[in-house]
């Protein structure tokens, strides 16, 4: 029978090891007398008799851990694992099973008492109750994988850098490292080819002949690996501004800065506050424009939650514009008074995403709105969430109505003003329909030409064997299930092997106003997805079905504030995840279950650098780790793993591109994670 193949991406989804023993150890200090007393003389005895010879303490974080995993990545226990012989490690994990059956009232104090400190210690995966999942992790195949820094397709940094929802279903739809944007600028300014950019040089040069203003606007935040570098980098600032000053003499008075704050892949408030020399970006914006004694060059702030909407909401994208052109907003005199009115609003709970925008005067206390014929350069890098706002200063309405008609959406547009015939520049490719409205481009976005649905159609369709595949998102993740798992093409190469299911996210009516507000709906649409999923995969067309769940990582990055909503979206996502696998299992079809990144397992508004669980679940039980529990497989290998259970490895190794030799050297080419077992084998 032909094999059928379900992944399912659980965005924002990791795991930190220590935190998990953590409560491991603390559940066995917290045991009452009786409980502890009955797990010592039974199980532990069981131990003894089997010649397990190890601790109670342990034996109780390995046998009611649920997720085994963590045991191996543990800073704390680094040393006590790898002294277990295998098949001693293989006794305790098959324990729990049995206990479960014998002592069951013991398990369910234990459980209940993980599930507790877990609440207490403000880590949402372990206090929302998984158990399917938790099954599932520890009954089939389950490899540690690892979706931050050069493995997300980003420089080199300590520390590294986060994965992001972007990259991470580039590298899950790629056979090799899926290469950002970020990385190759940073290649570019070590090169010094960055200052000779024919784009960006040209936006200035343009400035000068126009005798124009230069607009530029960027999300501040960046600087290290693990403080935001999801949209900007803070040494593209610094070198654009090398060019600018330095290379070109710009005058100050004619340069303009919008800056936009963070707080979701930063901090919530790291505009303004330290951790070491760390956050506190708009000090360190203070600082770098004063070094070319353009601190006024500072004429407009605003949070990411207004001028980034990817949801194609009017509201958000009109009050950037107008702050942009008409310099509307909170007036502050200088840009020590703008500090002080962000710190004012971090009173009233208003953090960086939500800042409001806020117009800067000039030392002669005028404001600075974008002019006619003024040049705009756009530093920001990820394409999503700046499609909005760069298709309204190129006044590009009948794209900004075809966006937001697929978010069930209708826009009025009467606030574009559309004599302003700006000349934008763009770091790099947002949306290829900009470039035709006059979007000039620095860093042109190619499809990338290892993506796996790309090659498996074409391949397919070679060898004259059908192949379809199907995605499934909501439409918060749209673009992810779409533009970026496809290896940024809107489009197959191949005709009539796609079909895409967009259900609408929650919205305006059910008071989903801004990312923030998805805590009002932490089921989102998981139900909905997974009805359809199960529909279409009843018809038995298709191959290959992946879907995404986002619950994890919008509600992940709300999880400090609205900590039991978060717990309540995980929840759910194992009722859905039950539904899917156990349909899946009868049908006898495989399923991956996966992640784009880390975000909900910490107590923290941006994602992490914990590395996420991927698990292969398999009717026949039939599928083997190609790793050791301590080893770790990369988002890229997935990929390798389809293919492998669909019986097409070789043949895809022989039609794939020429790996360029920068890959091979970083050892960064996907390798195949699995083995499948043929009958008769073990």
């Amino acid at each position: 029978m032909k094999p059928r193949i379900i992944e399912i991406i659980i965005d924002g989804y990791g795991y930190n090891p220590d935190v998990e023993v953590d409560i491991l150890k603390s559940a066995f200090s917290a045991l009452s007398s009786h409980a502890k007393t009955e797990f010592k003389e039974t199980i532990c005895g069981e131990l003894k008799n089997a010649g397990v010879n190890i601790s109670p303490e342990l034996a109780f974080v390995i046998i009611f851990n649920r997720n085994r995993l963590n045991v191996h990545f543990c800073k704390m226990l680094k040393g006590e694992i790898e002294n277990i012989p295998p098949e001693s490690m293989t006794w305790l994990c098959q324990k729990l099973s049995g206990i479960q059956n014998t002592y069951p009232k013991l398990v369910k104090e234990i459980n209940d008492l993980i599930s507790s400190i877990a609440k207490d210690k403000h880590y949402a995966a372990w206090a929302a109750r998984t158990p399917f999942i938790d099954y599932l992790r520890n009954h089939y195949p389950s490899v540690s994988t690892k979706a931050s820094g050069v493995d997300a397709g980003y420089e080199d940094l300590f520390p590294e850098v986060q994965g992001n929802s972007e990259t991470g279903h580039q590298q899950l739809g790629n056979f090799v490292v899926a290469p950002q944007v970020p990385l190759e600028i940073s290649i570019d300014i070590e090169s010094g080819s960055f200052y000779e950019n024919p784009t960006l040089n040209g936006a200035i040069e343009e400035a000068k002949t126009k005798n124009s203003n230069l607009n530029v606007t960027i999300m501040v935040s960046g600087e290290y690996g693990d403080d935001g570098r999801v949209h900007s980098c803070w040494n593209h600032l610094e070198s654009f501004l090398k060019i600018v000053f330095i290379h070109h003499g710009f005058n100050p008075e004619k340069f303009r800065i919008q800056a936009i704050l963070d707080g979701r892949d930063a901090p919530l408030k790291s505009s303004l506050e330290m951790e070491g020399e760390k956050y506190g970006f708009l000090y360190k914006l203070r600082d770098l424009m004063q070094s070319y004694n353009a601190l006024d060059s500072v004429a407009w702030i605003i949070g990411r939650g207004y001028a980034m909407d990817r949801d194609f909401e009017e509201e958000r994208t009109r009050l950037d514009y107008k702050l942009l052109t008409q310099a509307e907003g909170i007036e502050a005199d200088t840009y020590e008074d703008a500090i002080q009115i962000i710190k004012n609003l971090h009173q009233e709970n208003t953090y960086d995403p939500f800042v409001k925008p806020i117009a800067i005067k000039d030392k002669n206390k005028n404001l600075r709105k974008i002019e006619a014929n003024d040049i705009v350069v756009d530093l920001n890098f990820r394409a999503d969430r700046q499609r909005a706002r760069i298709a309204a200063l190129l006044n590009a309405e009948k794209f900004l109505q075809t966006e937001a008609g697929k978010k069930n959406k209708t826009w009025k547009l009467g606030w574009l003003n559309k004599d302003l015939n700006l000349s934008v520049y763009c770091i790099t490719e947002y949306h290829p329909d900009l470039i035709n409205y006059g979007a000039k481009i620095a860093y042109p976005i190619k499809p990338q030409p290892f993506n796996f649905l790309s090659i498996l159609s074409k391949y397919f369709k070679k060898s004259q064997r059908s192949f379809k595949y199907l995605l499934v998102a909501e439409s918060t993740k749209a673009v992810h299930m779409g533009y970026f798992i496809k290896g940024r093409r809107e489009s197959i190469e191949v005709q009539d092997v796609e079909t895409r299911f967009i259900i609408p996210s929650y919205a305006e009516d059910q008071g989903i106003f801004t990312d923030d507000d998805y805590y009002k709906t932490p089921h989102m649409k998981a139900f909905e997805i997974a009805g359809k999923l199960l529909n279409e995969f009843a018809l038995g067309i298709y191959d290959l079905v992946i879907t995404n769940f986002s619950n994890p990582d919008m509600l992940g990055h709300l999880v400090s504030k609205h900590f039991s909503e978060g717990v309540r979206g995980l929840e759910v996502i194992d009722h859905v995840i039950e539904s899917i696998v156990k349909f899946a299992l009868k049908e006898g079809s495989y399923v991956i279950i996966t992640s784009d990144h880390g975000n909900i397992e910490d107590f923290s508004s941006s994602h992490s650098l914990n590395h996420i669980v991927t698990t292969f679940i398999s009717p026949d039980q039939n599928i083997r780790l190609k790793k050791k529990p301590g080893e770790y497989i990369r988002p890229f290998d997935i990929p390798w793993a389809i293919t492998e259970l669909l019986g097409v490895t070789s043949e895809i190794k022989n039609v794939i591109p020429e790996i360029p030799e920068w890959i091979k050297r970083k050892k960064l080419v996907g390798e195949t994670p699995i083995k499948v077992l043929g009958e008769g084998t073990v």
